[in-house]
């Protein structure tokens, strides 16, 4: 049925989408667009032959390409999702908005701020839908807890807790030893898997649920690990990591715990990770609970309010759902031709709160997110 509904969709125009860069989290990236009603996965592009033709194999994807510049030049291409290392990001994002097409880039936009800055500009000046994609936002059950917030469930917000759980990495996804490698430089991943990396999504649902952050501070420790998914072996990481902040409305405050335990089993068929975040208010409390690793037997989302337990189990909440999301997002933006939630300037606001804490963590001090600049 599915490959019938593909060919009668085909039939009308629809969006042609490229991928440049089809590692690992290209899986999820394909869920945006494999059964999407109004775009398509047309091209792909990666820089190693065997992964792009297992891909191109896999995804039954027209072309395929090992130079970007290549997949670029391809004038029937419409949008491109660029899935790269963290470094290749800026060039990458002006030469596909030159190129003429809409842009959707993988967090962190870039390794500063003026890099940013220069990826925006040159989006306005295009006039090309520029968004960061955060898959987080897009996650179901951060949706629906925004949504109660927004209609009064726990009253005035007050905080939020987030908590990130890494266990031993065979348990979850294999990840290729060439992005490990990347990973671990820091002048291609920026500095700190944990921090600039993956807080990013932390970052963003910070700013999602509760606003613009003012300031923040940071304890970071340093430990070698052996089995971390995205780290090779012997490597650095920035963990364990405690961060508080203070947001620009009064009286608002929140922190983020994240821990990593080679000895702790997380069932996941995506990274062993468990991820769950608290907001309380004035009058109630939301849980949002685990979403990327298996078997804690929690509901997506739960409600404390007026005295009673309220849970919300029937959300879809599988860790493929945001990419799914997002993928239909970024065809709707550009099919109405207005730019998405996740724009270029949303990127680069939760980019400055994630250089804020790595200043934080390295000079020991409270730090306003005024002092990250250019």
């Amino acid at each position: 049925y599915k490959s019938y509904l593909r060919i009668k969709i085909k039939d009308r125009k629809m969006l042609r989408i490229g991928f440049i860069g089809v590692g690992r989290i290209a899986d999820m990236h394909y869920e945006g667009y494999k059964n999407n009603l109004n775009a398509y996965l047309y091209a792909i592009c990666d820089s190693d032959a065997n992964i792009l033709n297992e891909r191109a194999n896999k995804w039954k994807v027209e072309h395929a390409y090992e130079n970007y510049r290549d997949l670029l030049d391809d004038k029937n291409i419409d949008g491109v999702e660029i899935i790269t290392p963290h470094h290749l990001h800026h060039r990458m994002v002006l030469d596909a908005l030159d190129s003429g097409k809409h842009v959707s880039v993988q967090k962190p936009m870039s390794l500063n701020i003026r890099q940013a800055n220069e990826m925006i500009t040159r989006a306005e000046k295009c006039g090309k839908v520029f968004r960061v994609i955060e898959n987080y936002r897009y996650h179901p059950p951060f949706s629906k807890a925004k949504s109660l917030i927004e209609h009064g469930a726990i009253g005035e917000p007050i905080s939020i807790r987030i908590k990130s759980l890494t266990g031993n990495a065979e348990h979850g996804w294999t990840i290729p030893s060439g992005a490990q490698n990347w990973r671990s430089d820091p002048d291609q991943a920026g500095d700190g898997s944990i921090i600039f990396d993956h807080g990013q999504h932390i970052w963003s649902i910070a700013r999602y649920i509760m606003g613009d952050v003012d300031s923040v501070f940071a304890f970071v420790g340093n430990e070698r690990v052996e089995s971390f998914h995205e780290l090779t072996p012997g490597s650095l990481m920035d963990n364990p990591a405690m961060v508080s902040w203070k947001y620009k409305d009064a009286n608002r405050y929140g922190s983020w715990e994240s821990i990593y335990s080679d000895k702790m089993i997380v069932s996941s068929k995506y990274y062993p990770i468990y991820v769950w975040a608290e907001v309380t208010g004035a009058s109630g409390i939301l849980w949002i609970n685990n979403f990327i690793g298996q078997d804690l037997n929690r509901p997506a989302l739960e409600l404390y309010a007026n005295g009673e337990m309220t849970e919300f189990s029937d959300i879809e909440s599988d860790y493929s759902a945001g990419f799914r999301r997002a993928g239909e997002d970024f065809a709707q933006s550009i099919i109405s031709g207005k730019q998405s939630e996740l724009t270029g300037m949303e990127g680069r606001e939760v980019l400055r709160l994630s250089l804020a804490v790595i200043k934080s963590a390295h000079e020991r001090r409270e730090v306003s997110l005024d002092e990250v600049t250019d």
